[in-house]
Formats: structure tokens, sequence, C-alpha cells
């Protein structure tokens, strides 16, 4: 009977760690790596992997699938080699809920398709994710979109100092749950009607429990320094560590801020914050369109419709088409789009390439897809094709930064 399941041999073995790689044999045994080394064993299976490169599989540190863990086989990710998920990003995600609300605005095409659920809180939502058969490993953020909704609906106000506490409760139970850290979302309702003071208060919280900050900040685009400044406010007056997702510099006008953001980071990092960011290597980003469509970060011919619902003839076509087509001026295009389905998905052709490749060749960026699964529709390519992009364009074609390097981030 064969020692062992698999052997992987020959490969060039990169570990993850950014170390070198080394030739080395793989061993598996009952699903799990025993050894990694020259071995004589025999095995059920062999792979002769010479001339190839062996990885451990990779964490999306940035994705949106807290539904489509639950109900898709996550072919997306894992044909990547996507074997971890970080979800709960963005301040979206799926608890907590009161089941008597309508869902979060924009989370039914953001989050994928949602089983039936029961959950209520953050704990039951981890518990339906622990119980179910999934594709990848998933680990998730409370969002703090999440737990403002559950205690203010929509309202565009202050808590009260109940309703903070309550905010806290939720935080709390989230963490004691086995949440990484809390999330935000700041340009998307109703987290961006939250004061500063307010992510204090729920950071503290997250803090107590050994987690960190990551936020998708109030701007990246004009004011983009500002709202970094704002983050390092809020991880500093809680005492956490700080992530910034998908940092970038959006619009035309915006362009070339990397340099100066990422000096502010490094400064910080210098001073004693705990900072890290990721990003995804696209000049495009998507989201929901009704957020954007008012910012201007991006022209009529760059921004692409992605997926709406009962309107495919809608999807894969830019405003500017659609507003040839309809015969409207593209503002006008974008209204009646929004009119057709309010949570439509729109990919925005924002960012300038020097932008990315700075932000992507820096030290502490990692890498995350920020894709979003949608079920319909022509979903930004990120979704797919974001790690084979890094290893492929990044790594081996333009050579930013070697591929021990690349597997690691």
């Amino acid at each position: 009977m064969p020692e062992f399941d698999l052997i992987i041999r020959n490969g060039s073995v990169v570990d993850g760690t950014g170390a070198p790689a080394v030739r080395a044999d793989v061993v598996v045994r009952t699903g799990r790596i025993a050894a990694v080394g020259p071995r004589e064993s025999n095995a059920a299976r062999v792979i002769d992997a010479a001339g190839l490169a062996v990885a451990p599989g990779f964490i999306d540190v940035h994705a949106h699938d807290d539904g489509a863990v639950l109900s898709t086989p996550m072919d997306f990710k894992l044909m990547q080699g996507v074997t971890t998920d970080i979800v709960g990003n963005c301040g979206a995600g799926l608890a907590p809920r009161d089941p008597s609300q309508p869902p979060l605005p924009g989370t039914e095409l953001i989050l994928g398709d949602v089983p039936d659920a029961d959950w209520r809180s953050f704990g039951e939502y981890m518990a339906a994710v622990e119980g179910a058969q999934l594709a990848l490993n998933v680990g998730c953020f409370v969002p703090h979109g999440a737990v403002r909704y559950r205690t203010l609906g929509m309202d565009r106000r202050e808590p009260d100092a109940a309703e903070l506490q309550q905010m806290r409760e939720h935080v709390a139970e989230g963490m004691a749950a086995g949440a990484l850290g809390l999330s935000t979302g700041l340009i998307y309702p109703p987290g961006a009607f939250a004061s500063t003071e307010e992510i204090i208060a729920l950071a503290k919280v997250a803090a107590e429990f050994g987690g960190l900050y990551r936020t998708h900040r109030r701007d990246e685009g004009e004011r983009l320094l500002d709202a970094i400044a704002e983050a390092f406010s809020i991880a500093r007056g809680a005492g956490l560590p700080l992530e910034i997702s998908h940092h970038k510099a959006a619009g035309r006008d915006n362009w070339g801020k990397t340099e100066q953001s990422l000096a502010l980071i490094e400064k910080e990092r210098t001073a004693g914050l705990d900072i890290n960011f990721d990003a995804y290597p696209y000049t495009a980003g998507s989201t929901i369109l009704a957020v954007m469509a008012r910012r201007r970060e991006a022209e009529p011919d760059g921004v692409l419709i992605a997926s709406v619902r009962d309107h495919p003839e809608y999807e894969g076509k830019t405003l500017a088409q659609l507003a040839d087509m309809l015969d409207v001026p593209p503002d006008q295009a974008a209204q009646r789009v929004l009119e057709a389905d309010p949570g439509t998905v729109a990919v925005f052709f924002m960012m300038d390439e020097a932008d990315v490749r700075r932000v992507l060749a820096h030290p502490l960026c990692m890498i995350g897809s920020d894709g979003i699964p949608s079920p319909t529709g022509k979903p930004h390519p990120r979704l797919y094709g974001t790690f084979p992009r890094v290893l492929g364009t990044y790594v081996r074609e333009e050579r930013l930064f070697p591929l021990e390097e690349g597997v690691a981030r």
C-alpha cells in the first residue's frame, strides 16, 4: 500500500515567505502536506513538476464572496489557485441582520447569491459558514455598514449613546465569534454617514479582541490624502493595526498622487503604526453604479455596465454607447439604467497604469481581487484573473518583482 497519497517531484518550491525557490518534493498524505524535501517514498500518485513552480494556495485578502462561499463551487477563485478568501470587506456583509428589514442596499449583487438565511447575528452567519461544505477557507471581518444598518437603518445622523452601545455590542459579538477585525466602506451608505469618532469607538472594540481595522476610505480621488489621514487617526485612536483596501488614485486629475500617499504611509509606519494595504492589478475598478455615478471619477466612455437585472442588452456597453442607443445625454443614460435596477454594477476605468505599478511594487502591498461575484452579466476580469495577472504580467513579463515576492504577496 502506498505510503503517501501524492508526491509532487522536482518542482521549484516557492513557499510564500519570500525566500528563494528551492528544488524539492512536496509530499501529501490524507489531504495535508506531510513533508517538503527529497523523498524516496512511494505514493498513489506522482506528479513530475520539473520546470514548474510549486506554491501554497493563495489568500485573496480582499473579496466580496460573503454569499457566494455558501452557494457556489467558487471556481472563479480555485482556478486562480486561491484557497483562502477574506470577506466582510468595505463595510458590506450579511450580518448582523434583522429579517424584517430589506437587505442592505447593493448587497444582492455585490456579495453573490445568498441562500435562504435564518441567521441574525454575526456569529450565526459564521456558524453557517462553518457548517457549509466550503470549497475553500474563509475569514471574515465585521462589516460596519451592516452594523450601522441593523441599528440605524439608512438614517443620516449620529447614533445616540444607547445606539452606539448597541453597535459596539454587535462588533463585540462578531469579534468573539471569530472575526478578524472591523471593516468600513466610507463611500457607501450607511457607512458614509458615520463620523470619525463613531468609527474609533467601534474599532476600539475590535482592538480589545486583537483585531485590525480595514477601510475603503472616504475618498480615493481628489481627497485621497485627507482620507488616508483619517484612516491613520482611526487606527491610532483605537489602538489597532490598519489595512487600507484597494489602494489607488482615481480620476485623471489625481493620477500620480500615489507617490504622496505611499510616502504618507511609509512615514506613518516609521512612526510606529502597523499599516499595510492591498491592491488589484488593473486600471479599472468596479462597484455600484449609483455610488460612483455622482463622483464623476470616470468619463462616460470609461464606465462599462457589468450587471443589471432584466436588461442584459445594457451589459457590456459604456454609458457613452448607451446614451447613443437611448438617444439621451450620458447622465440621463446612467439614470435610465438605475431606474431599471438601482443595484446595477459597473466597471470604471479611472486609474493610471503608472500608479497601479507603483502601488503593486511597494513592499507593503498585498494582492486582493476585490472581485464582485455577480451571478449574471459581464463582471470585471479581476474576479477570475487577479492572481494569474500578477504572476503572468507583472512577474514574468514586466519583471516588476521576482516570483518569490509575487507569491508572498
